[in-house]
């Protein structure tokens, strides 16, 4: 810091012209002293006995708020799902209950599988006008839906989500994302 605060110094203290030679004699060593006072004063080490400077205390967090989202799972963000082992899971569960021998037409697999969503979709809403809206909603988008499943979802998974749709214990994406990493062939 001496390094940088004599030179800073220096540069400030500009030469002035002599008014009388008395005034300069009697006036610089005053100066010399003032100049070497503040650089002894900038350029000192604190004692050793000083304590140090106060740290800053952490900030304390705000109390958390509740959640508010649809999902009620208290996992966190550090704990999500084994999807994999999940569906592991999902599939020792379900090939018991998948029919035998399998069924080999996507088309009519696929068409099942929209049929138990649209029945468990019109079961699970009470309310007739919103019911009439999703039935309705359901019923657009199925020849793309039907499309989809055809090309990207197997027989036994679109099989899986139509037995688990009967349950009534999951909806349809989580099932279907299920279902497909069950039974990907």
């Amino acid at each position: 810091m001496c390094a940088i605060v004599a030179p800073m110094r220096a540069a400030q203290v500009l030469p002035r012209p002599p008014i009388a030679a008395m005034h300069r004699t009697s006036l610089a060593p005053h100066r010399l002293s003032a100049l070497a006072l503040a650089l002894l004063t900038a350029c000192a080490t604190p004692p050793a006995d000083s304590a140090a400077p106060p740290q800053p205390q952490p900030a304390q967090p705000a109390p958390a708020l509740p959640t508010r989202t649809a999902n009620t799972d208290t996992r966190g963000a550090g704990m999500q799902p084994d999807y994999a082992g999940e569906a592991a899971t999902l599939r020792e569960h379900m090939l018991a209950r998948l029919p035998t021998p399998t069924p080999t037409d996507r088309r009519a697999a696929c068409s099942r599988m929209l049929d138990a969503a649209a029945a468990f979709y019109g079961a699970i809403e009470a309310a007739p006008d919103p019911r009439s809206k999703l039935l309705a909603d359901l019923e657009a988008t199925r020849a793309d839906d039907q499309t989809r499943c055809e090309r990207e979802t197997s027989v036994r998974a679109a099989s899986c989500v139509e037995l688990r749709l009967q349950d009534r214990d999951a909806e349809l994406p989580w099932l279907l994302d299920q279902c497909t990493r069950a039974f990907p062939d």
